[in-house]
């Protein structure tokens, strides 16, 4: 696996007149390795000339906690995120995976692009969600579905070393649905009394209710991923944002709670709006050895206006809880999630 580290920040010559984001160091940079950050240097030697220009990181459209890394009393949470990136094109080259730490000082959240080989299919389309396995390390990164239109979107098993080098180790289609697949954005995996079980919800664009679907899962030590073929479901109506998504994340704590985000999109330049919610919890026992109970009314965590939640992680299966925003052209974004409705 090789990747690119980096802290989105370059400066650029104001005489030149341009505006880049350099992920990857051309052959007039210096990088400097472990922090990231890109220095590019004039062209024309114009250092009095010289402005600073930040970028943002591209969009975070799903996340998975990996580690807590301690190193000389610092402490760094560690998160897998996935990309929202297309098989076109104009995407087709770009990285589906990310390696992100939180921030050890000022220059904010480090970034390492992953350059990973995906099974089948030369790249996924569209990656928007990831489905860490209790316990292990190891997690599902699911193909949306965006448009409906695909005939085979595919779900993907990642697993990762103690070094945190990630690996794409299988794939498979997704299973029968209980309802016509389309857009989901919201994934997780539970395990209850030994059982791992799949949960997700469409993200319902044009409705405020969606359904929190689950079903047995089986993931072998060779790789292979096989469903159940009986799900359970239960509705999810989000009271905020207006006119939102119901289902733009999701993640499931070690009790059993299950936290869905939704989320407000009118554009690239938005404004955003998003909300996170204890929606449902998973208990033992029902047809297929576990049962979803929906939280009424649907318990309000956080409320982040501006922001496009579209990742919600819990560190270690608990809290704290970090989001994950994908705000189309302002860019990708990890943060702490302030819960004042526990």
């Amino acid at each position: 696996m090789l990747g690119r580290r980096y802290i989105a920040c370059c400066l650029v010559s104001a005489a030149a007149g341009m505006g880049v984001l350099a992920p990857a160091a051309p052959a007039s940079a210096e990088v400097q390795q472990g922090l990231g950050s890109t220095l590019v240097h004039d062209p024309f030697g114009a250092s009095s000339a010289y402005r600073g220009e930040i970028r943002a990181p591209r969009e975070f459209s799903g996340i998975a906690w990996l580690a807590t890394e301690e190193s000389d009393e610092v402490v760094q949470e560690v998160f897998l995120v996935c990309h929202d990136t297309r098989d076109n094109d104009a995407e087709r080259d770009l990285p589906r995976l990310s390696i992100v730490r939180t921030p050890v000082d000022p220059r904010g959240i480090i970034v390492e692009e992953l350059d990973v080989e995906f099974p089948g299919r030369t790249v996924p389309n569209d990656l928007e969600s990831i489905a860490r396995l209790p316990g292990r390390s190891g997690a599902l990164l699911v193909e949306s579905n965006a448009d409906g239109t695909d005939p085979d979107p595919m779900i993907y098993l990642a697993r990762w070393d103690e070094d945190l080098n990630v690996e794409i180790v299988s794939s498979v289609p997704w299973p029968e649905t209980p309802e016509p697949l389309v857009n989901v954005e919201a994934t997780a995996v539970v395990t209850v009394r030994g059982w791992d079980y799949f949960v997700y919800a469409e993200r319902a664009e044009g409705r405020d209710t969606t359904n929190i679907n689950m079903t047995r899962l089986m993931v072998g030590a060779d790789g292979a991923i096989r469903f159940g073929r009986r799900w359970t479901s239960v509705p999810f109506t989000a009271p905020v944002p207006p006119g939102a998504r119901p289902a733009s994340g999701m993640d499931i704590d070690t009790m059993g709670n299950v936290y869905v985000s939704s989320a407000y999109d009118p554009g690239d330049l938005g404004p955003f709006d998003s909300a996170v919610y204890r929606a449902a919890t998973v208990r033992a026992g029902g047809g297929i050895g576990a049962r979803l109970r929906p939280v009424e009314p649907p318990q309000q965590l956080a409320r982040s206006s501006g922001l496009k939640v579209e990742g919600v992680g819990l560190v270690a299966g608990s809290f704290p809880i970090f989001i994950g925003d994908d705000d189309e052209d302002y860019g990708g974004l990890l943060r702490q999630l302030r819960v004042v409705g526990e």
